[in-house]
């Protein structure tokens, strides 16, 4: 709290703060300068921010009826080209600038076609002309192409600067904009593009943009790819959200309409669960706190259904309307609004403010929705029946839900027996461990600092909400506990002011029960206390990987990469590495990072040409020489076999034979004396991830040097015959005199260790659970929680090649 003082207290003002102390940042330094403040984060979110930026610009296009396609590729290197078939961004020089306008676009600060009349665009999302100048910004390289006005024009930049002017290039009929970006490793935490989020995002986006198509590749690792192309527009939202239910109506209800305020579509369709799931967006972007859109949605959707089971005498005349909580359980809906001057409430866009919306919404919803209900009276008495037996369960839930709510507000000393609370009242400074079991809680409760700390440990496996309706969810007595040691209440009875704790923490396992209990957990928390989730409230903590012993020194390590870095910390420097040639490469801190980094690239690479190519080919350019000799074609490359052997090679390679479509070559290791004979694809050459690869060794050399590789550290030598080998024998080495256990779970620690480890705020890592698509949470949560045996078995065995270290 600030407090005045006299003057003559006030200190010396020390350094000065004058005119001169004011520093204006010109151009895109203010994004690199903050960059958070304008993506978000510089961590996974704010990378893949970059991507939708782009992307948004090119469904502008779409919606604005002049593009059909988009198309996002990951190349190996992490690098992102996004492709339209738009009308391309004008190039023509602008007269107050001096410059073509693309350039201003991608340079200037909300520049762009969303804020004008005329031939700009009347309805669109991202940034408002912030976005596509940012991701240039925070990129290393950024090249754009512009196939418009009859030719082909492309600009590269480098962080934001352009590298030269725009240039006109050949003639052509087609048009549309291309950009390609890597971003900026000295910005970002990281650069590796989650391959599912892009695709949940890019999925959500075709659904809401009817008609587009949009297709994701990835030509990293197995070199995936999808499509997607919705006819049916939010129909087919409904459809996919509803794909793990039992419907309870077999046709989707949807109706549209429009009006000067703007355009709203709503789609919609029960199902036999127990959980509302409706999503509203506008103008494509997810309004996840609602809005005036929403809110006439629900109203007119409860009066609606109450109007219609009244007349047609489902309900008696002693029974109480149907509540909006009641009509919208096992309820999915999709609400859309489409407005040429969106009013959204805060910087996060996430709630919508024009009150005209929600008139608008409303008489479509009441005309519709009664439409259809009238013309299918069986689909519609299912509809009343479900809602009817959701107003009876909340009758019977209600004892539940009052004791509940009166525990909350009473004393510690009436709060659930096993909850070990804090002695702290202030809400913010409070943390609850929700630990599974007693025997971890028990250790929780001596390694928790009182003051702060809250424990409750769970008994066994708590309801699975996912299959239960309220009442059965407010009578389990685990569920009881933790409703109300957190003390907010559940559903419409929620209120995030009484939340007793502003971290709660979910401590488990680190094995198949830990993570099962982890998401009945979650799954209890986000579908009956979303709001904690909203608010950051909900962590899950991180114990350590693994325990490092050297001496008498033990250490537990968090990931990999901390691992790495502890192991090389102090050795890193001592390491000498010699080239072919003999060159001498200290491994610095920076060479070490610029090494691992491209190595990355280049594993990256090398698998897209595998999948492209034969499968040994890689091998044969690495025994070859053909990648340091930067061969373009078949030519140069056999005169390249025909050369004397390489002094200090680790192969001695000749060509064999050659056909139609193939060179053959003879490799011979000279330490082993073992041939192999490799085959070539004449068409490798010319190949793009080819040529990507030759770049990313040509970057690799420079940087440590060509293989083979002699290694020392200390007395201790080493060869290597490849980057990869050099990066494992590096750290062989370095882990000498090292003993390293893959740590399993919380019952291997005890009090001491799980609060050195796990607890204390000074030294552990806890991970924030975040929702970005609250559809594809739904949707994952529905699926692996869900009654639906099917869907679940088929996402094991999609995904069963990603587990490691498997503890069963």
């Amino acid at each position: 709290m600030a407090t005045d003082r006299p003057a003559a207290d006030k200190p010396n003002p020390s350094p000065s703060y004058d005119a001169q102390d004011i520093t204006v940042l010109e151009g895109l330094e203010a994004v690199r300068k903050r960059p958070g403040m304008y993506i978000g984060s510089t961590g996974i979110r704010g990378l893949h921010h970059l991507v939708y930026e782009v992307v948004d610009n090119s469904v502008d296009e779409a919606l604005a009826g002049h593009a059909g396609e988009v198309h996002v590729t990951i190349h190996p290197d992490n690098s992102i080209t996004v492709v339209d078939d738009g009308r391309g961004i004008p190039v023509a020089v602008m007269e107050k600038e001096g410059k073509p306008a693309v350039e201003v676009v991608l340079t200037v600060l909300h520049a762009g076609g969303k804020f004008g009349e005329g031939g700009g665009y009347k309805v669109s999302g991202g940034l408002h002309g912030v976005g596509v100048s940012v991701v240039n910004a925070l990129s290393e390289s950024l090249r754009v192409e512009i196939r418009r006005d009859g030719w082909v024009w492309t600009q590269e930049y480098v962080r934001g600067v352009p590298q030269a002017d725009l240039a006109r290039g050949e003639r052509t009929t087609a048009t549309g904009t291309t950009i390609t970006f890597l971003p900026d490793a000295e910005v970002m935490e990281t650069l590796d593009f989650d391959f599912s989020t892009l695709e949940e995002r890019l999925r959500e986006t075709a659904f809401l943009t009817r008609g587009l198509r949009i297709g994701l590749t990835d030509e990293r690792g197995e070199g995936k790819s999808v499509d997607f192309q919705y006819d049916g527009g939010i129909q087919d939202f409904v459809a996919y959200l509803n794909e793990n239910k039992e419907p309870v109506q077999r046709k989707i209800v949807y109706f549209s309409s429009e009006s000067e305020e703007g355009a709203v579509e709503v789609a919609m369709q029960w199902n036999s669960s127990y959980q509302e799931s409706v999503f509203s967006f506008a103008n494509n972007i997810n309004t996840h706190e609602g809005g005036s859109h929403l809110s006439g949605f629900r109203s007119a959707l409860t009066r609606t259904l109450n109007k219609y089971a009244r007349e047609r005498q489902l309900l008696k005349e002693r029974d109480p309307n149907l509540a909006g909580e009641d009509v919208r359980e096992g309820l999915t809906a999709v609400v859309s609004a489409k407005l040429s001057e969106p009013q959204f409430e805060g910087q996060t866009k996430t709630k919508l403010g024009n009150p005209g919306m929600q008139g608008l919404t409303e008489s479509i919803v009441n005309k519709g929705l009664d439409e259809f209900l009238e013309e299918n009276p069986q689909d519609a008495r299912a509809i009343i029946l479900k809602a009817v037996q959701a107003a009876q369960a909340r009758s019977a839930a209600r004892k539940a839900r009052d004791l509940t709510r009166r525990k909350s507000a009473l004393e510690n000393s009436r709060l659930p027996g096993k909850l070990a609370d804090c002695s702290v009242k202030d809400p913010a400074l409070s943390e609850l461990f929700i630990v599974e079991g007693d025997s971890a809680g028990g250790s929780a409760k001596q390694g928790r600092d009182r003051a702060t700390q809250a424990i409750l440990p769970l008994r066994g496996k708590i309801l699975n909400v996912e299959r239960a309706r309220i009442d059965k969810v407010l009578s389990n007595a685990e569920i009881q506990a933790l409703i109300t040691a957190i003390g907010t209440g559940v559903r419409d009875d929620f209120d995030i002011e009484k939340a007793r704790y502003h971290k709660i923490i979910l401590m488990t396992d680190a094995d198949v029960d830990g993570a099962h209990i982890r998401t009945l957990a979650l799954t209890l928390l986000f579908r009956e206390m979303l709001p904690l989730i909203d608010a950051g409230y909900v962590y899950i903590a991180k114990p350590p990987l693994y325990k490092m012993k050297a001496g008498k020194t033990e250490r537990y390590i968090e990931k990999d990469s901390e691992l790495e870095e502890i192991l090389l910390a102090d050795k890193l420097e001592r390491f000498s590495v010699f080239d072919r040639t003999g060159d001498e490469k200290r491994l610095t801190e920076a060479r070490w990072k610029r090494f691992t980094r491209l190595l990355k690239q280049y594993g990256g690479w090398a698998s897209a040409l595998r999948a492209l190519s034969r499968h040994d080919v890689v091998d044969f350019l690495h025994e070859s020489g053909i990648l340091e000799a930067h061969v373009t074609d078949e030519e140069g490359l056999v005169r390249l076999l025909e050369q004397p052997e390489v002094d200090g090679a680790a192969f001695t390679v000749e060509l064999a034979d050659r056909n139609d479509d193939e060179l053959v070559v003879r490799s011979v290791e000279r330490r082993t004396g073992h041939a192999r004979t490799r085959h070539v694809r004449r068409s490798m050459l010319q190949a793009n991830e080819y040529r990507q690869l030759v770049r990313v060794h040509e970057q690799l050399v420079q940087a440590v040097g060509s293989p083979p590789f002699d290694i020392r550290l200390g007395d201790h030598r080493e060869t290597a015959v490849s980057f990869d080998e050099l990066r494992a024998k590096v750290m062989d080495m370095a882990s000498r005199g090292v003993e390293i256990n893959r740590f399993k779970g919380l019952g291997e620690m005890n009090a001491e260790q799980l609060r050195e480890t796990t607890m204390d705020p000074a030294t552990r890592t806890l991970a924030r659970v975040t929702m970005e698509d609250a559809a594809a949470a739904e949707r994952v949560f529905s699926m692996l929680m869900g009654d639906q045996v099917e869907p679940r078995r088929n996402f094991i065995e999609e995904n069963a090649s990603l587990v490691t270290n498997l503890d069963v």
